[in-house]
């Protein structure tokens, strides 16, 4: 079997001398009458199928792009809370873990026999004084450096406000002596 024959387009000159199209069918018979003007406007303005299917799937790829990277960052997104989730887990694990040692220790001594009990709470009784002691010693320190830092500040803002003021006095001295050296030099003013 042939291959269908294509619809054409001839052109022609009307009386008046302007450019026409006669569209034909597969046939050959004339279908339709155009200006050239106006069909090859509209033949510009379409637009060839490889010409639209490069732009297609520019406009495709593009988009495939854009959906791509909005995936990643919804990803991004969920692992940065599930990272922060962990870290809240983990510091409320290593909080809850002393007081988890401590019931795991105390289980343990409650199956050892009755000297060796009493000789963990013995050593138990002086871990927790020495902690208290720890922490009394470095409350005082604490204070101690406060002390020793404002009195150091006061000391300095007192240096810094002789010097000032000497700086002053200085200034002064050497202003009253070159007037007195303009005075000397310039005739005729007399105070």
């Amino acid at each position: 079997m042939a291959a269908k024959k294509k619809a054409r387009r001839t052109t022609h000159r009307s009386s008046k001398g302007t450019k026409l199209y006669a569209v034909r069918d597969a046939k050959g018979r004339i279908k339709d009458i155009q200006s050239y003007k106006r069909a090859h406007g509209a033949d510009l303005k379409r637009k060839a199928k490889a010409e639209g299917g490069a732009k297609k799937a520019k406009t495709k790829a593009k988009a495939k792009v854009k959906v791509a990277k909005a995936k990643v960052a919804k990803t991004k997104a969920k692992a940065k809370v599930s990272v922060a989730k962990a870290k809240a887990a983990v510091r409320k694990a290593v909080k809850k873990a002393p007081v988890q040692a401590r019931a795991a220790v105390r289980k343990a001594v409650k199956k050892m026999p009755p000297k060796a009990q009493k000789a963990v709470a013995k050593a138990e009784k002086k871990v927790t004084k020495t902690v208290t002691a720890m922490k009394k010693k470095a409350a005082e320190t604490a204070k101690q450096t406060q002390a020793v830092v404002s009195q150091v500040q006061e000391s300095a803002e007192k240096k810094v406000t002789s010097a000032i003021g000497e700086v002053k006095d200085l200034f002064q001295k050497a202003s009253d002596a070159v007037e007195s050296a303009v005075a000397n030099v310039v005739p005729g003013e007399s105070k």
